[in-house]
């Protein structure tokens, strides 16, 4: 497992307090706000939108935690390249799944940290209050206190990805940051220090997250003893009260320095330089990273249990060149809540391009949308939504749709899309899975047709998987003569459509049956015309 520095530590923490903050309140997932924390990875941020990335991390979030939901997103918008970790998660998913006495454990650990987890982003955050801090300190402590407990209840797991997370958890143990924590904390000149790395001659002042301590209390002892002298006649009442009276303003200070000075102090010179060597700790970093693992495993379990379809760990390999296969494939956002769902079988192996032909509304982008999100979910280790699959790693998802032009594109929308298109063709390698939703939209159809045809060929022969969408049957009959690609289109059965796709190509657009059924076809358009008077019965509309 990769460690997590400082800084990816503080962006998943901050990422998940929103997460948290959303979850209880209610609110939709607010993917901006999730996209502003993440950069770009194997897939563009506008690819991720077009294929819906927050309606696949709702379906696959099983996550019992903050820290296991904001690294399932993290995941899913940052897929790895890593066969390795690819292949050591699958191990530990199928563990996972067959035992259910570690499940059950994993379970009870999770819910135990889960009820502390809130207080510890609190102080990691920084969302607390100088004066408040003590009470947010300590329940801090408490959460990393019930962690270290419950892992210690966990089972030896079998696999290695499991164990190493395990593993992590209980290193924080044995650290330095561990025993500053259970109550060794000093300031010192070159910061914050446990017991162990001090020295008898170390200068040093002890921290001690509590509001009266008896530095505070002191200062009150001479008017208190005059009080209970004068209370009870222990002395001359007369000299009691009035030593009473002078010394009572000992108490006020001593009041002053318990209630604000000292949390201020404190609050400067170790509550927070103890928040940041809890963010500088590899072990700290290491074991909260193992946590949002652990749940993020069990999130794949729970996942596959909850959906009504089947589902299948995939073959997946790291060859040069991209493919994806899969028997009975569905899409795993709207598979999750419709039983009827229609699965579709896709064979990508050594097809390079193909064409997808078709009416509107008959299946084609939920098809490539569907490729794209079982592609990201194979890559993080997880289970695919299909009944058999093998899928190769992509080191570049891109997925290009027609967009409206903007105010500030001076090239219109031909040239808007075709920037897009080349940024595409420039990053492409034989081992990226590219879709595209139509080309060179915006100008004649000769030119269209011309200038797809030369940069679906020079795809080709970059040797990657690109799916292109498109209603020019005429080009994709072309390179159907000359053998190049496969040609896939929708399936109808009279009017209206299957939602499967098969070997062929669409000539119909069903734009008549489409503009019927909204009810702006030739004979609506002439029935409002008569009756609004703006026709006359019989006559012709000019063309």
């Amino acid at each position: 497992m990769n460690e997590m520095d400082s800084e990816e530590l503080i962006t998943e923490l901050n990422f998940k307090h929103v997460i948290v903050d959303e979850r209880r309140r209610g609110k939709s997932f607010n993917i901006r706000r999730m996209f502003d924390l993440l950069p770009p990875t194997v897939a563009d941020k506008r690819t991720l939108r077009l294929i819906e990335i927050h309606g696949l991390f709702k379906a696959i979030d099983h996550t019992r935690t903050m820290v296991g939901s904001a690294r399932l997103f993290h995941s899913l918008m940052n897929p790895p390249q890593s066969i390795e970790l690819v292949h050591a998660k699958q191990d530990s998913y199928c563990e996972l799944e067959n035992n259910h006495r570690l499940q059950e454990a994993i379970c009870d650990f999770l819910a135990e940290f889960e009820k502390c987890e809130a207080a510890l982003f609190k102080i990691l955050n920084v969302h607390t209050h100088p004066l408040l801090a003590y009470g947010d300190y300590q329940a801090a402590t408490r959460a990393i206190d019930r962690m270290l407990i419950a892992a210690d209840r966990l089972p030896q797991p079998e696999t290695v990805y499991l164990d190493s997370l395990f593993k992590s958890i209980a290193s924080f143990k044995a650290s330095p940051t561990r025993r500053i924590l259970a109550g060794s904390a000093y300031r010192t000149w070159e910061g914050i220090k446990s017991r162990d790395e001090i020295s008898a001659f170390t200068p040093r002042l002890s921290f001690s997250p509590h509001r009266l301590g008896l530095g505070s209390l002191l200062p009150a002892m001479p008017g208190l003893f005059f009080g209970l002298a004068w209370m009870f006649s222990l002395m001359n009442p007369f000299i009691a009260k009035a030593l009473c009276l002078s010394t009572s303003w000992f108490s006020v200070v001593g009041f002053i320095y318990g209630g604000v000075l000292k949390p201020m102090f404190d609050y400067e010179t170790a509550i927070l330089p103890i928040r940041q060597r809890l963010i500088d700790s590899d072990r700290f970093s290491s074991a909260i990273e193992g946590v949002a693992a652990i749940d993020e495993l069990l999130s794949f379990v729970l996942f596959s249990k909850a959906m009504p379809h089947p589902t299948v760990l995939p073959e997946v390999t790291n060859e040069e060149s991209h493919f994806f296969v899969a028997k009975e494939m569905r899409n795993p956002i709207l598979a999750s809540h419709d039983q009827d769902f229609v699965a579709n079988d896709v064979n990508l192996a050594g097809a390079r391009l193909t064409f997808i032909t078709g009416p509107n509304s008959g299946g084609k982008t939920t098809f490539c949308k569907s490729i794209v999100q079982n592609q990201i979910l194979a890559q993080i280790g997880a289970p695919v939504v299909a009944r058999a699959a093998m899928i190769n790693l992509a080191d570049n998802i891109t997925y290009q749709a027609p967009a409206f032009d903007t105010l500030s594109d001076n090239e219109g929308r031909f040239g808007t899309e075709l920037k897009v298109t080349r940024d595409i063709f420039y990053t492409t390698t034989p081992q990226s899975l590219i879709i595209l939703d139509e080309i060179a939209e915006g100008t004649t159809t000769h030119e269209k047709l011309d200038l797809s045809a030369e940069i679906i060929n020079g795809f080709h022969s970059i040797g990657n998987n690109t799916l292109l969408v498109t209603h020019s049957f005429e080009m994709v009959e072309d390179f159907a003569r000359r053998g190049r690609g496969q040609c896939l289109q929708v399936e109808f059965r009279g009017e209206e459509s299957t939602h499967r796709i098969i070997p062929g190509i669409s000539t119909d657009s069903h734009a008549l049956r489409v503009a019927t059924k909204i009810g702006f076809s030739p004979a609506d358009i002439r029935r409002h015309l008569i009756d609004k008077g703006y026709l006359a019965q019989g006559a012709i509309p000019a063309k």
